[in-house]
């Protein structure tokens, strides 16, 4: 078993990852720091890594003290996304910028590093996208996010209302798919709606490619893509039926578009694979990759 911290653990995402570490097949929990024990290093020996649903502002102060100390932490906050050294994973998309580790410790002389995950929006359009971004060059995307309350924090309720702007949402998934995929010339226009429904980010996708795909290509490659699974219900995907375990995509109404090549729907679990699920493989990614034996002793 690995043995981790968790730094963070009180808000929704903190008590997801509690949830998903419970009986986990390679993490144990030992160190679950409160507000007031957060910085005192010594209590996190033992750790081999640390997951952080810390807000980016305590994110920006208590991470880097840890990272510093030699521990490796896998942080949710967007503090540290856009920074030039640090990494932004999609373990399924972008494992070689692992590679950044390296080159971040020697700039900031730490013994242990910052990972990022990404927006949590940015999965449900991302996992679909990529294994066509791969055969086919994506080349511009336009996407409206309906996003669950649950996205918002605890204190957060919304009945009988939607909500059209959350504050730097659309600039975060704009600025994040570039750096994800290393490609800035993909064009990216994004809406992003609070909608009341506590639990799946819903995405509506339209796409053009430097190629475009056939429709019956692009079912093809995704139900042989395991992340993502495709639905061929015309009223598919919905979050009160197809959430499942949270880690997969779901996708549906797969189309063709008056304006670009493609449209679909896709559904992510916010909490899940966009949040604690997506943080856990992360890590568990890392750590198995032959690197992980510089750093953990």
């Amino acid at each position: 078993m690995i043995n981790v911290g968790l730094l963070g653990g009180g808000g929704l995402v903190g008590e997801t990852y509690r949830r998903l570490l419970k009986n986990h097949p390679h993490f144990k929990l030992i160190y679950t720091p409160s507000r007031d024990e957060l910085g005192d290093l010594d209590k996190a020996k033992g750790c081999a890594l640390l997951f952080s649903a810390l807000p980016s502002k305590g994110a920006a102060i208590y991470e880097p003290l840890y990272a510093k100390r030699g521990f490796p932490v896998f942080s949710s906050a967007s503090c540290h996304r856009m920074e030039k050294d640090i990494p932004l994973i999609i373990p399924e998309i972008n494992p070689e910028h692992f590679d950044w580790i390296e080159k971040q410790q020697k700039n900031r002389n730490w013994k242990g590093f910052i990972v990022s995950k990404p927006n949590c929006t940015l999965q449900s359009i991302l996992l679909p996208l990529f294994p066509l971004h791969q055969r086919y060059r994506l080349k511009g995307v336009v996407v409206t996010y309906l996003q669950a309350r649950s996205g918002a924090g605890k204190g957060f309720h919304l009945e009988e209302n939607i909500i059209p702007y959350i504050a730097g949402e659309e600039e975060k998934s704009e600025k994040e798919v570039h750096k994800i995929l290393d490609d800035p010339s993909i064009k990216i226009s994004c809406h992003s709606l609070r909608v009341p429904v506590q639990e799946g980010h819903l995405a509506t996708v339209s796409a053009t490619f430097l190629e475009k795909p056939p429709l019956d290509e692009v079912k093809k490659i995704w139900k042989g893509y395991d992340p993502v699974n495709y639905l061929e219900e015309e009223d598919r995907p919905q979050p009160a039926l197809d959430l499942g375990d949270g880690m997969k995509v779901q996708i549906g109404r797969l189309r063709s578009c008056p304006l670009m090549d493609l449209r679909f729907v896709a559904l992510s679990h916010n909490l899940i694979r966009g949040a604690a699920g997506g943080g856990l493989l992360t890590a568990l990614t890392w750590y198995q990759n032959a690197q992980a034996s510089l750093f953990i002793s």
